[in-house]
Order: C-alpha cells, then sequence, then structure tokens
C-alpha cells in the first residue's frame, strides 16, 4: 500500500561531484545549496521539456515515481518505479532535457517492463544510494534491499546479497529481524546500513553492512522489538494508539544520516523526526520533530511549519530538505533544526508556503493543465550534491534539476 496515490484511490555533471546524503564515500566539507521560494528547475530527466508528463517505457522516459534518485561515484541512477527498473547515465545527472540513459537495471533492455524477484530483477524500486563502494536499492514490492558489491555500470547486472529476504525469488512481507514489508528508502555511513521498513512502521539499523542474505538487523527504532510492527504503539500492545509519541512511528519513509545525527520523515504523523546523536538501543525517543509543536501532534498543516504526508527528505549536513507531498512542495530548512515546530525559509513548487496546488504556476488555487520548471505533483523523492537538488516530481513522471 502506497500512501499518496494508492491511498487517494482508497479515500554535477562533473564526475567528481560526492553525493552528501548518505554516501560512505569520503566526501568534502559540506556546501550550502543557495536555492530561491517557486525558483525553475534547471533541466528534466524523463520528459523531453518542462511541460509534458506523459509516462513512458522508452531510454529516456519514465512512470509512477517514487524514492530517491542516487549519484554514486559520478553515475545518476534515478528508479523508475512503474516500470520495474533503475535507469544508469554515466555522465552524472543530465544538463540537457530529455537525456537517454546509458544501461538499465532490472530489465533486459529499455522497452521491458515486467517486475521480477531474481537477483536481477526489480519490482518497484524505490531509492539508491551508495556506501563502501557498494550500490543500494530498496526494492519495495520484493519487501527487500539490494546490494551489488560492485557499483554496476552495464544493462541487468545481477546483485550480490539481498536483505529482508533469506534469498534472491522470494518476496514476502514479515515481521522479524531479518524481514522487511515494504521499505521505502535508506541510507549507508560510517559502517552501517538504516532502512525505513515502511509497512512494519519501523526504521532498521544494521551495525555493519550485510554481506550475506537475510542478515538481521541490530537495532530498530518505533518498536521495543522485531516482532511487533503495528504504527503508534508506545504501550507495544500490537494496537496502534490515539497518539504518536517520540519513540513511535506511522508509516516511517525517508531517512538521512551524518553518522551522527538521524532524520526520519514520520509521513502518516505529519511530521519530521530528528536524533540529536545516532540511536544506540531499540525504541530510542528522537530528540526534535518539526511539522508538529511537539512529539503527540499529528495534525496535516500547510504554513511555513506544517507539513501534510512529508514522504522523502535529504540534508547536505547543513540545511535539511523535505517533500511535503500532499502539500505539493519541497521546504527548504537553512539549518537542521534544534528545536519542534521549527520554521522552513524556503520553498519550491509555490510561491509562498500558504499555496498547496498541484501545478499551479499562476498560483490561483487551481492545477494549471500542463506542468512547468517550477510547479510539481506529488514530489516524492530527492537527491542533494554540492551543486544541485534532484526532486522526484511523482505524478508528473519526471525528475526536477533545480541548481542555484
Amino acid at each position: 500500500m502506497r500512501l499518496v496515490q494508492r491511498w487517494w484511490s482508497v479515500i554535477f555533471v562533473a564526475p567528481m561531484v560526492v553525493v552528501l546524503s548518505g554516501c560512505g564515500t569520503q566526501a568534502p566539507p559540506p556546501t550550502r545549496l543557495a536555492l530561491a521560494t517557486f525558483q525553475p528547475a534547471t533541466t528534466v530527466v524523463g520528459q523531453p521539456d518542462f511541460v509534458s508528463n506523459t509516462p513512458t517505457t522508452t531510454q529516456s522516459g519514465i512512470g509512477d515515481l517514487y524514492g530517491d534518485a542516487g549519484l554514486v561515484d559520478g553515475v545518476f541512477y534515478a528508479p523508475d518505479y512503474g516500470n520495474n527498473r533503475v535507469l544508469g547515465y554515466l555522465n552524472g545527472i543530465p544538463s540537457s532535457n530529455g537525456a537517454s540513459a546509458d544501461f538499465v537495471l532490472g530489465q533486459p533492455d529499455f522497452t521491458s517492463s515486467t517486475g521480477g524477484s531474481a537477483a536481477d530483477g526489480l519490482a518497484g524500486p524505490e531509492s539508491v544510494f551508495g556506501a563502501a563502494g557498494k550500490l543500494f536499492v530498496t526494492d519495495y514490492k520484493n519487501n527487500r534491499v539490494l546490494i551489488w558489491n560492485t557499483r554496476p555500470k552495464t544493462t541487468q547486472v545481477a546483485a550480490n546479497v539481498v536483505v529482508g529476504q533469506s534469498a534472491f525469488g522470494m518476496s514476502a512481507s514479515t515481521c522479524t529481524a531479518s524481514g522487511m514489508q515494504d521499505p521505502e528508502s535508506g541510507t549507508a555511513t560510517s559502517g552501517k546500513l538504516i532502512v525505513a521498513d515502511s509497512h512494519n512502521n519501523r526504521v532498521l539499523i544494521y551495525n555493519s553492512i550485510p554481506t550475506t542474505n537475510g542478515a538481521p538487523a541490530d537495532i530498530v527504532l518505533g518498536q521495543n522489538s522485531f516482532t511487533t510492527c503495528a504504527a503508534d504503539d508506545d504501550n507495544q500492545d500490537g494496537v496502534a494508539d490515539t497518539a504518536p509519541t517520540a519513540r513511535t512511528l506511522n508509516y516511517p519513509t525517508g531517512v538521512w544520516t551524518d553518522g551522527t545525527r538521524l532524520i526520519v520523515a514520520d509521513v502518516s504523523n505529519n511530521r519530521v523526526l530528528i536524533w540529536n546523536s545516532f540511536p544506540t538501543h531499540n525504541f530510542q525517543p528522537a530528540d526534535v520533530v518539526i511539522g508538529q509543536p511537539d512529539m503527540v501532534t499529528a495534525t496535516s498543516a500547510a504554513g511555513a511549519s506544517g507539513m501534510y504526508h512529508p514522504y522523502f527528505l535529504t540534508s547536505n549536513g547543513l540545511q535539511l530538505f523535505v517533500a511535503d507531498v500532499l502539500n505539493e512542495r519541497v521546504l527548504v530548512f537553512d539549518t537542521i533544526p534544534t528545536s519542534n515546530g521549527a520554521s522552513a525559509n524556503e520553498v519550491l513548487g509555490q510561491s509562498d508556503f500558504t499555496h498547496v496546488t498541484e501545478n499551479d504556476d499562476n498560483q490561483d488555487g487551481s492545477p494549471d493543465a500542463t506542468p512547468t520548471a517550477r510547479t510539481m505533483y506529488d514530489p516524492e523523492g530527492m537527491l542533494v550534491t554540492s551543486n544541485a537538488l534532484v526532486v522526484t516530481d511523482g505524478s508528473n513522471d519526471r525528475y526536477l534539476v533545480f541548481r542555484p
């Protein structure tokens, strides 16, 4: 069950650029990205221009996007959820609209889109990240994370390790130390792997990068044990409580860490949680909440301090970027918040903090007929580098590249 579209239906280019959002590679000091409210993107990936939003299965087209793209060792990896594949661009983040990919993972060619659970298959891939010479992909529908020991640069390379399943070819969801249910994103740094095990309402922490299939996690957040998985279950009786707390989660998705701080998007609680020091034990409470005034409130809101289904997030170590999906915007915090209910400083996708309509370039409160370079429709993922922010503009079937 996906929170945005599924639930609605029911109710840089330079190869030396290093990703600062989870890659374990030695990185230069973080650089602040100077972005202005409602600024237009400079490049679009997945569409030929800024006013198109048709999903396709081609070398340059994509469809039904979720999750975070990755820039790993100069290669841009673009998850294509609806086509059950990841597109690879050898020269990094494209600088021209509608660029063609160089290779594809999860499929034998650029026109195939059938999902699979083998080592070279994918079913709903969402987020890509790298660390320690490896590449990681959260494979949502297969309830697993795939690890390539050497980062792939050619078509349909098979993964080496699977986490969340005991073997390749398996896809069942479980609530155990070695199982997962609908993982949407992850990150790796300082020799650790962190996975948002979304539908199990928890975040899994592996104290070392798994090297064998089905490795168990070491620490769980949002729950007190590896066999309890109810949302917002502070008393751990298997039933959701009426309000969240500092240690509960309700469908966590985006995760980011620099090895010290940990930040988690707690989607259905309409908030983002921040641990000021990296968690060391199960059920550890967060220190700071944004999107809400306190740890026991979960109300959706707009404004500079409100959120409505904040789905994914990223940071460059200085700033925090939050994809505030159902407010159709990306919030930019110029510093990582240290107090509850902090306000964002800039916003992308809208001209101010009160407008919340998708594809609303003229800001009249109604969707326009087509998107533009500065509008969004379900922003559902992000990647930040030293000179760019890449936004997964999900329902517009495109990636938007913002540069200062």
